[in-house]
C-alpha cells in the first residue's frame, strides 16, 4: 500500500516550495472530454467516507489488458480486511480552504487498484489555474522514493510535457500524464505502483497501464 511518509521539517518544506512554485505554471493547454469543471463536480458529490468503484471513466479491465498484465486489476487495496475505500476525493469548491485543491477550484481523484499483492492507485488531479503535476509533488516523492533532486526533475519534466505525454519515473514505479483539459485549466494523471521506488511490476507494464488509463480520460 502506498503511504505518504512523514519526511524531516526541510524536506517538506523543500516540497512545499516546489508546489508553490508550480502553481503559477500552466503549461501547454489541449482540447478533450474529461474536464476540470468535471473533476471538481465529481469531488464536490463524493461521499467523505470513500467509494467502493472509480467515479471517473476508466476501465481497468481494458487496462490490465494493455499492459498484459498476469490478472485482473481488483478495486481497492490488497489485503484482507483493509477498510480503503475504492475512491476517495480531496477538493472541489466545498473543500477546506487549507487544502492545496482549494480556491482554483481544483480537485484530486484517486482510484486503488491492486493485481495480487500489488496496489496501484490513479491519481486525476484537476486546476483551474496553475500545473495539476506540482499539486501531486508529495504522493509522487514518496511513491517513487525520490529525494528533492530527483522529485524537482521529475516533476518538471512533467509539468512541461505534452497532453499525452507520458513521464515515467527512474525507479519504473511512477507515470505522469497530462491530460487534454479542453483549454481551460490543467488536468494531470499519476499512475504509481508498488512503494518507495520499487514495484513487482515491468518497467514497460506500468508505462503501459498509465498510458492506457489516460486514454480512456475521455
Amino acid at each position: 500500500m502506498i503511504h505518504v511518509k512523514h519526511t524531516a521539517r526541510s524536506a517538506a518544506s523543500a516540497v512545499l516550495l516546489l508546489v508553490l512554485a508550480g502553481c503559477g505554471s500552466g503549461g501547454e493547454e489541449a482540447g478533450g472530454a474529461l474536464s476540470v469543471d468535471r473533476v471538481v463536480e465529481v469531488a464536490d458529490g463524493a461521499d467523505a467516507a470513500g467509494a467502493d468503484a472509480c467515479p471517473l471513466p476508466y476501465d481497468a479491465g481494458a487496462a490490465a489488458k494493455a499492459a498484459k498484465l498476469d490478472g485482473d486489476l481488483r478495486p481497492g487495496a490488497a489485503g484482507a480486511g483493509t477498510d480503503e475505500p475504492a475512491a476517495t476525493a480531496e477538493g472541489g469548491r466545498t473543500t477546506d480552504a487549507r487544502s492545496p485543491w482549494a480556491g482554483k477550484p481544483g480537485a484530486l481523484i484517486t482510484c486503488s487498484y491492486h493485481l495480487g499483492g500489488e496496489d496501484l492507485k490513479v491519481r486525476t488531479g484537476a486546476v483551474s489555474e496553475g500545473n495539476a503535476v506540482y499539486l501531486q509533488a508529495p504522493v509522487i516523492q514518496a511513491a517513487g522514493g525520490m529525494d528533492f533532486s530527483a522529485l524537482k526533475a521529475y516533476t518538471v519534466k512533467g509539468a512541461g510535457a505534452k497532453a499525452g505525454e507520458a513521464v515515467q519515473s527512474e525507479g519504473g514505479n511512477v507515470v505522469t500524464v497530462r491530460l487534454d483539459s479542453g483549454g481551460k485549466g490543467d488536468l494531470a494523471l499519476v499512475l504509481t505502483a508498488g512503494d518507495a521506488g520499487k514495484t513487482s511490476l515491468e518497467r514497460g507494464q506500468v508505462l503501459a497501464l498509465a498510458r492506457a488509463f489516460a486514454s480512456q480520460a475521455k
